[in-house]
């Protein structure tokens, strides 16, 4: 019996499985161990640090300023802070 893409319906009569289905629907992985309180804050303050670090060089406030190494110093704090707030449950 050949069956038509186009038709809407059941594939498989109600409550039956199809063949090869062997797991649970409603499994779900046990609740991950809430963040460490230490995670928020060091996110906030990578973040912080970072775009302070580059706003004061675009302004000239740092030695030797403007340089692509302070900007580049502070690209990876802001990178760090995405980093840890990927962490953050």
């Amino acid at each position: 019996m050949s069956r038509s893409f186009n038709k809407p319906g059941r594939v498989t009569q109600k409550g039956t499985r199809p063949a090869g289905y062997d797991y649970e629907v409603g499994h779900r992985p046990a609740a991950a161990p809430p963040s460490p309180r230490w995670l928020p804050a060091t996110m906030g303050t990578c973040l912080a640090v970072g775009v302070a670090v580059i706003f004061a060089n675009y302004l000239s406030w740092l030695p030797g300023s403007p340089d692509t190494w302070w900007l580049l110093g502070g690209l990876g704090f802001v990178l760090v802070g995405i980093m840890l707030a990927t962490r953050w449950r």
